[in-house]
C-alpha cells in the first residue's frame, strides 16, 4: 500500500538505507513498478543525497531507513529539507509499539522523533482489522498530499513491524484507493485592489530595492525582475543562490554591501525593501538594513512564519514573488535614477576588487575569483557551507549557471551528499564548491555506485576551518587553531582513490590556470580537484 500510494502521487525516486527492520520497506519500494531504488548506507548522507535527488526532479522523494538512530541521523537532512521547503517522505521501520523502552536493541522513541522539522508524524497501524486498512490508506494519502500542498515540506512516516520480517505474500497492485488533492490552475493572485494598494505605495517611494535569498528554478521570475531593473523602477540585488540574476541585476550582495561607505547610507538605504526567497547568505546585507532601516519592508512568499530578518517587516504578502511582480507591474509604475545608481556603485566595487586582486598572493580569493570566471556554461554549481557560499557571493561568473546551496540550516554536513544525489539524478553537469572541513565531514557521501563522470568537486585545503579566521572574535583566542579551525592532515588524494574518484592538484595561480580546462572537460571518473592553500 505505501509503495504504491507514493508512485501514484507522483514519487519516481527512493533512496534506502540497508537494515533488518526496514527489510519489508526495501522489497515493497524495489519491487514496485515505477519506481528507482538507489542505495545509500550512510542513513546521514542518504537523507542529503535525496534532497539533492528532490532538487534535480522537482520532485518528492522517498528515503528508508531502519528503526533505531537510524532515524535521528537522517534528521539534518530533513531539517535542511523544511527550510528548503522541499517535499522529502521521510519512511522509518520501527519496532512494535510495546517493545519501545524495554532494553530491546534498535528500539528508541521514533513517533514524533522529528517532529520539529516535518509537517506532519504519521503512525501507520501494525494489523489489517477493523478499520485499521481504511484507516492506513487515509493517512498515507494525506502524507502524500500534506508534503506536496501549500508550503512544500517533509512528512515522516513511521511503520512499526513485528517478527518474521522476510516472509513474502501476494499483493494486487493498482488496486489500492488514491486521494488526490485539486491542482490549482494557475497560481493563486491579489485582488486587483490589494494590486492597487501596493503599486500607490511602490510609486510613492522614490528608492525601491528588491533583494532575493535562495530559490530553486525561477526562469520567469529571473526574467520579469531584470526588466524591473533595466527600466530603473527596482534595484534588484541577487544572491547567486536565488537563481535570478541576469547582467541587468545585482549579483555580489555580499560585496556590494561591504563597500558601502557611511558617508554614502543615506543614497543607497531604499525607502522600500521587498525580500524575496529564502535565508539571506550576505552578513553585510544582514548589517546594513539592521542599522540603516527602509521606511517600509514587504515580504513576497507563501510561507508560514512573519519572515523579519530585519527587525523592520511591515507587510507580508502571500503569494509567489513571480504572480507579486507580475500583477505589479501591470500598473503605472514610476521609475527612478535609483537603480542605475545602484548599478554604477556594484561596477565601482567590482573595478576596486579586480585590482586588488590582480596583485594578491595565491589564497581562497583568489582561487574563487578564477574558479567563478571558468565556470562552463549551463553547470549546476552547489556551494558548501562555510567560506565558499560566502565567496561565491563575491565574484561574478560569465555564463548561465544555477546554483545551489543548503542554506535553510546553513550547516556543513551534507553538501557532498546533496551535490552527489543531485548529479545521480540530472544529466548535466554538477560542480560542488567545498572547503576541506566541509568535504571531509561528509566525506561518505562518496561510499556509494552513483558517482559519474558528471560530478567534479574542488575542495579549496587551507588546513582547516578558514571561515573562522576571518570572523571578529575567534582569531583572538588562545583556542583559535585547536578549537575552531582544527587543522587536520588528511591526504585528500589518497581519500579520493580509496573511492575510485580521479584526483587533481593546484597550489598556485599558474597550475590552476593550467588544470583547469582539463578538469572541466569530459573525463572518465568523478574528479575531485584540490586547491592547495597555505594557512596565514
Amino acid at each position: 500500500m505505501l509503495a504504491e500510494l507514493c508512485a501514484a502521487h507522483g514519487v519516481t525516486d527512493v533512496v534506502l538505507s540497508p537494515g533488518s527492520r526496514n527489510a519489508p520497506l526495501s522489497v515493497a519500494f524495489n519491487r514496485m513498478p515505477g519506481l528507482k531504488c538507489r542505495v545509500v548506507v550512510d542513513e546521514r548522507s542518504a537523507g542529503f543525497f535525496a534532497l539533492g535527488v528532490a532538487l534535480a526532479t522537482s520532485r518528492p522523494v522517498v528515503v528508508v531507513c531502519t528503526s533505531g538512530t537510524a532515524l535521528l541521523d537522517l534528521s539534518p537532512a530533513v531539517a535542511e529539507a523544511y527550510y528548503q521547503s522541499v517535499p522529502l517522505i521521510v519512511v522509518s521501520a520501527d519496532r512494535p509499539k510495546e517493545w519501545i523502552d524495554q532494553n530491546d536493541s534498535q528500539t528508541i522513541r521514533q513517533e514524533g522523533a522529528l517532529a520539529n522539522f516535518v509537517k506532519r508524524t504519521y503512525q501507520l497501524p501494525m494489523t489489517e482489522e477493523g478499520d485499521a486498512r481504511w484507516y492506513a490508506n487515509r493517512m498515507i494519502n494525506e502524507a502524500m498530499v500534506t508534503a506536496m500542498s501549500g508550503r512544500k515540506a517533509p512528512v515522516h512516516i513511521n511503520v512499526p513491524l513485528s517478527e518474521p520480517l522476510y516472509g513474502l505474500c501476494d499483493a494486487d497492485c493498482g488496486m489500492e484507493r488514491v486521494i488526490r488533492s485539486a491542482a490549482v490552475s494557475a497560481p493563486l493572485r491579489l485582488d486587483a485592489s490589494v494590486v492597487e494598494h501596493y503599486a500607490l505605495q511602490f510609486n510613492q517611494a522614490k528608492r525601491v530595492l528588491i533583494l532575493a535569498g535562495f530559490m530553486h528554478d525561477e526562469e520567469p521570475l529571473r526574467a520579469l525582475l531584470a526588466q524591473f531593473s533595466k527600466v530603473g523602477i527596482a534595484a534588484v540585488v541577487a544572491e547567486p543562490i536565488s537563481n535570478v540574476c541576469s547582467a541587468e541585476t545585482v549579483n555580489q550582495p555580499e560585496l556590494f554591501f561591504s563597500a558601502i561607505g557611511e558617508n554614502e547610507v543615506l543614497e543607497f538605504v531604499p525607502d522600500l525593501l521587498i525580500t524575496i526567497g529564502g535565508a539571506i547568505v550576505s552578513k553585510s546585507a544582514k548589517l546594513f538594513f539592521r542599522k540603516h532601516q527602509p521606511v517600509a519592508h514587504w515580504h513576497v512568499g507563501v510561507e508560514e512564519w512573519n519572515i523579519d530578518t530585519f527587525r523592520c517587516l511591515t507587510d507580508r504578502i502571500d503569494v509567489e514573488p513571480f504572480v507579486f511582480f507580475q500583477q505589479l507591474y501591470e500598473h503605472s509604475l514610476a521609475s527612478s535614477d535609483y537603480a542605475e545608481k545602484v548599478k554604477c556603485r556594484m561596477e565601482e566595487a567590482l573595478t576596486n576588487q579586480k585590482q586588488a586582486m590582480a596583485s594578491s598572493k595565491w589564497n581562497e580569493n583568489v582561487a574563487f575569483e578564477m574558479m567563478m570566471n571558468a565556470l562552463p556554461e549551463k553547470v549546476f554549481v552547489h556551494l558548501s557551507n562555510g567560506l565558499s557560499v560566502r565567496l561565491g557571493q563575491r565574484f561574478p561568473w560569465h555564463q548561465q549557471v544555477r546554483f545551489f546551496a543548503n542554506r535553510g540550516t546553513s550547516g556543513i554536513d551534507g553538501a557532498t551528499s546533496t551535490a552527489v544525489g543531485f548529479s545521480a539524478a540530472n544529466d548535466g553537469t554538477t560542480i560542488l564548491l567545498s572547503g576541506d572541513i566541509s568535504f571531509l565531514y561528509d566525506s561518505n557521501a562518496l561510499w556509494n555506485d552513483f558517482l559519474t563522470s558528471k560530478l567534479k568537486i574542488v575542495v579549496v585545503n587551507n588546513g582547516g576551518g578558514g571561515i573562522f579566521r576571518r570572523l571578529a572574535g575567534p582569531p583572538t583566542l588562545p583556542e583559535m587553531q585547536d578549537y575552531f579551525e582544527t587543522p587536520h592532515h588528511v591526504d585528500i588524494a589518497k581519500l579520493a582513490a580509496a573511492y575510485g574518484v580521479g584526483y587533481m592538484r593546484a597550489d598556485s595561480r599558474k597550475s590552476l590556470a593550467e588544470i583547469l580546462p582539463i578538469f572541466f572537460a569530459e573525463q572518465k571518473s568523478a574528479m575531485v580537484l584540490e586547491l592547495v592553500i597555505s594557512r596565514v
